[in-house]
């Protein structure tokens, strides 16, 4: 009889025991990197002159939008320069933001997204007599 209770608690500590594998901090790390991206966005104006845009984007870090006028450059032979914004290890599954000129001009105004060197997004607008010429980069990232 005793041997049989010795056989039945072997059994039950067993059953009990965990064969699970251990996560560490390294695991968590590696995951959390292959869960982020390296986002640029780029914008472009055809512009010849003085130009700037109002770029708006959604901060989740902050809960806040984050609203900058930013002025294009120019090269030495007067064409203008692309601004980009980069995001390293943005780690959230979607996009929020705009870009617009303060002005009527009728210059396009492009904005590109690219999402670990990959175009996601393009879209250009000009602007009118009636309107600012604005480009909305929001998008859920894959």
């Amino acid at each position: 009889m005793k041997k049989i209770v010795a056989i039945f608690m072997l059994a039950i500590l067993y059953s009990c025991s965990c064969t699970c594998d251990e996560v560490t901090a390294a695991d968590i790390a590696a995951q959390e990197e292959a869960s982020t991206n390296d986002i640029e966005i780029i914008f472009t104006t055809t512009e010849p002159n003085y130009d700037e845009a109002m770029i708006t984007y959604y901060d989740i870090d902050l809960a806040t939008d984050v609203a900058e006028a930013y002025v294009f450059k120019y090269d030495t032979d007067g064409n203008p320069l692309p601004l980009k914004l980069i995001f390293d290890n943005y780690k959230y599954d979607f996009l929020d933001g705009e870009a617009f000129r303060n002005n009527f001009s009728t210059s396009e105004l492009k904005v590109q997204v690219f999402v670990e060197g990959e175009l996601l997004l393009e879209r250009a607008s000009n602007g009118n007599a009636n309107e600012f010429a604005r480009v909305n980069f929001s998008f859920d990232i894959p």
